[in-house]
């Protein structure tokens, strides 16, 4: 049922974000492997691509398995541009086997440089990213590991390699990582990379902080990325059916805060996944993610789906970080979260994360004055607290913090 609600939550939140991009201060981030383009039929899939990209409305696209620019170059212009000259294009750089690549919309960032760590592998993409309006800065890496089973030591090695770069940066560095990192479980490189703020503070942050083993797992399916098809065809993707979760969003701590700019934890989305395809192709029977021609099209673009998030500026979105009472804060048994009042208010989510992004309450309530919380349910420590109201004509999004003591 958890699993349910959360799908249905992501799909109504895709359609509010798919409105709010267009508010200053927000930026829809996204990453795809785009399956070795444009070497291997990648004209045949331009216009599956053009679908794809036409319903996401990406202001940032990261992508994976790029093999040359002129590859960047048609994927910019028959696909981002193709009806409007919205999109421009970091530098390529040529590393190793494929590549990385960034595209951005010039109307809502700047590209400032780039800079590529070697490994043993294939180069890892570091973007410096400067918001139009606020001018905030950012970073965003794009990686794409060692795959296959057998090579987890070769991806802890390049795991290392990044975690190295990311404990050089000053601590007020804010920071995606995000591509295909070929993870089948939390093994040794992605541990590596989420070591906790006990150890270091400049641990990743998964928002959807998991544990376990999500390859071939039912419990994961809504988070799995990878492969989009269950049969074999002639661009030589992947098959068996969604099963593995190798694409993922990781992020700096200081993100997952209500200060400067932050990462919705909602606004993590597996895009096309409705957790009803675990070892089936996407577009088998109804999804009830996505309409029928984007399922279809996400099918034969590439064997991975894309994933994304909203960085917001804090400072360009009042509505969002404004503080709500809760009281009394520190908390010792109970307190009270004074929510905003709306004359058509709905139902209120609330959702609380520690400080390493992992989701630790989750409730629902129909009062449209205040919820309470026990402290039974937490840990001394301090947390975030995520609030979404629906009301009868949109939603509205919070973020506050609880510190909680005994």
């Amino acid at each position: 049922m958890f699993h349910t609600n959360r799908i249905i939550l992501k799909l109504l939140l895709q359609l509010v974000l798919l409105f709010s991009t267009a508010i200053a201060g927000q930026l829809k981030v996204v990453t795809y492997n785009l399956l070795n383009f444009p070497n291997i039929m990648g004209y045949e899939r331009i216009k599956y691509y053009r679908q794809i990209m036409d319903y996401i409305k990406p202001d940032i696209l990261v992508v994976q398995e790029m093999q040359s620019e002129i590859g960047m170059e048609l994927f910019r212009d028959s696909v981002l541009n193709y009806r409007q000259n919205e999109f421009s294009i970091a530098p390529f750089n040529d590393g190793p086997d494929t590549d990385n690549g960034l595209f951005y919309r010039r109307s809502k960032s700047e590209f400032i440089e780039a800079i590529y760590i070697p490994t043993s592998n294939r180069d890892i993409a570091r973007y410096k990213i400067r918001m139009k309006d606020s001018k905030r800065e950012f970073y965003i890496f794009s990686v794409h590991l060692k795959a296959d089973a057998e090579s987890e030591l070769i991806r802890l090695q390049e795991a290392i390699r990044l975690r190295n770069h990311l404990d050089s940066l000053p601590d007020s560095i804010e920071y995606i990582v995000m591509g295909d990192f070929n993870f089948y479980y939390n093994e040794s490189g992605y541990l590596k990379l989420v070591d906790s703020v006990q150890t270091n503070s400049k641990g990743l942050r998964d928002l959807l902080a998991f544990s376990g083993d999500w390859h071939d797992n039912y419990a994961y399916a809504y988070a799995h990325t990878q492969s989009t098809r269950n049969e074999a065809l002639p661009d030589m993707g992947s098959t068996g059916g969604l099963d593995d979760r190798f694409d993922l969003i990781l992020c700096s701590p200081n993100l997952i805060d209500t200060a400067g700019l932050f990462l919705p934890v909602e606004s993590y989305t597996v895009f096309g996944n409705d957790g009803k395809h675990f070892n089936k192709s996407i577009n088998s029977g109804i999804n009830y993610a996505v309409p029928d021609e984007i399922a279809r099209a996400l099918y034969y673009a590439s064997d991975h789906l894309p994933v994304s998030v909203i960085v917001m500026d804090g400072y360009n979105n009042k509505i969002e970080i404004k503080e709500l009472a809760i009281y009394p804060n520190p908390m010792r048994k109970q307190a009270y979260i004074k929510l905003p009042y709306f004359d058509d208010f709905q139902r209120a989510k609330i959702t609380i994360t520690n400080i390493l992004g992992q989701r630790v309450y989750e409730t629902e309530s129909f009062n449209p004055y205040v919820v309470s919380i026990s402290n039974d349910k937490f840990n001394v420590g301090i947390y975030f607290v995520h609030i979404q109201i629906e009301t009868k004509y949109g939603k509205h999004y919070y973020r506050t913090k609880l510190a909680v003591v005994k």
